[in-house]
């Protein structure tokens, strides 16, 4: 019945009562007393309903106890049922998503395991047990890093990583296994730490790389024989001129294929080995661009170039200065080599707002189209093939820069606009930097 008839009742049976009231006060001679007693007895049985439904929901408000009610009381003792139904029926369906949720985790082949945001585990899937020796029910409430002891996930967890970055180690459960994890932010305060069986895409880089430095190896020695008698042939005046010229265009590519293998030995060196803390040192990155682009100037590639420099040689850079250097060189010879004479470039080191640092590498040359762009530090790629060739560039020296500002925890930007030049922009994080008396500390 709607909630409007029943107070329609409610209000009929006030008047009823009262009416009944009216009469027994004439009979007994006082109006209002017959009217107390009537409305007194009408509360008291309104009261005797409510204690019914107290007690019904006291003992679990089952439908088979209901007590016998009526009017707005009753209406009450129903949309109570009713609402205890509706949250019933919706555990129910919220326990069977769970149910399937749950089926579903486990069934992953990569290790689950949620956190809160102490990193206390509340639950982990079976593929936590063979690929981390978690067990979800036994090692519940123990913090994911005193289980797995790994020195680089552990610092993994400290540290506030983003999410796209994953970290590899060895499986604490199979030694012939290599775990690649990701942690994520999950629901409200807890974490989702995901863990994947990558030792196939280990073994295969691993094997390449061991390919192109075995390979490189093999090649240098002989090239380096090669272009020793070129050059003696080079030398010879009794040859033809003719012959001469051929010579000097073999020894030109002999010269560019060391080029490349020395280059390939370089990325094969950064993929596979760790930048050692121990041997980062304070380089002054202002005096080795101002150093850098002398050389370029006095060499012919960049004769008819104009370098425009903006270098604050306060600012000190805590790394490896081998590496740091062919960055540097690499980004001023591709602003030189791929862009026409009466180009200017400009070499910039300043420091950024939040403490950091910024390298940049600016031309207004032709510039790159946009669909190039993303594909420019890949190994071997070339906007233009045959200007590229030309130019005497390896096709690895932007691949070179990409390696060594991620081993530095910088970050590499590049924007260019054809027919207004390109921009090559390195970030490097304030706890890379340092000012020009504690880089002269950390050097004594």
């Amino acid at each position: 019945m709607p909630a409007k008839s029943h107070l329609s009742v409610e209000r009929s049976r006030i008047i009823l009562i009262g009416l009944f009231g009216v009469a027994v006060g004439w009979v007994i001679g006082s109006v209002w007393m017959g009217l107390a007693i009537s409305y007194f007895a009408y509360a008291c049985w309104l009261v005797y309903q409510a204690d019914q439904v107290d007690t019904w929901l006291d003992k679990g408000a089952k439908r088979s106890t209901a007590p016998d009610t009526d009017g707005v009381i009753g209406n009450i003792e129903k949309l109570i049922f009713r609402s205890k139904q509706s949250d019933k029926d919706r555990k129910a369906r919220m326990k069977r998503i769970l149910g399937w949720y749950n089926r579903s985790a486990s069934a992953l082949p990569d290790a689950t395991v949620v956190t809160n945001d102490n990193f206390e585990i509340i639950w982990a899937n079976e593929a936590a047990q063979t690929n981390l020796g978690i067990r979800g029910n036994r090692d519940a409430g123990q913090r994911i890093d005193n289980l797995v002891r790994d020195i680089g996930f552990q610092k993994y967890v400290r540290d506030n990583n983003p999410e796209e970055i994953e970290i590899e180690f060895q499986s604490p459960a199979n030694k012939n296994i290599t775990l690649a994890v990701r942690r994520v932010a999950y629901a409200e305060n807890m974490y989702l730490f995901s863990a994947r069986d990558v030792s196939q895409r280990v073994q295969l880089r691993e094997t390449r790389a061991a390919f192109i430095a075995n390979a490189s190896h093999e090649l240098k020695t002989p090239l380096t024989v090669v272009n020793g008698y070129l050059e003696l042939l080079g030398e010879d005046a009794s040859l033809p001129l003719e012959a001469r010229q051929k010579i000097a265009i073999a020894e030109e590519h002999a010269i560019r294929m060391k080029d490349i293998v020395t280059d390939l030995l370089t990325l094969s060196r950064l993929e596979n080995q760790q930048l050692e803390q121990s041997k980062l040192t304070p380089i002054a990155v202002g005096d080795m661009l101002e150093s850098i682009c002398e050389d370029i100037k006095d060499n012919k590639l960049g004769s008819n170039h104009t370098f425009e420099t903006n270098i604050d040689n306060r600012i000190y850079l805590s790394g490896s200065e081998s590496e740091i250097k062919s960055i540097c060189t690499n980004l001023c010879i591709n602003a030189v080599q791929h862009t026409p004479a009466g180009t200017v470039v400009q070499i910039g080191w300043q420091a950024t707002p939040d403490g950091g640092a910024r390298l940049l590498v600016s031309d207004n040359g032709p510039g790159i189209p946009p669909q190039h762009i993303t594909h420019v530090t890949e190994r071997f790629y070339r906007v233009d093939s045959e200007q590229s060739r030309e130019s005497g560039g390896t096709g690895l020296g932007l691949s070179i820069v990409k390696h060594v500002v991620h081993r530095h925890q910088g970050e590499l930007r590049i924007s260019s606009m054809p027919g207004r030049g390109t921009t090559f922009e390195i970030l490097f994080p304030v706890e890379k930097i340092l000012t020009e008396q504690e880089a002269h500390a950390a050097s004594l």
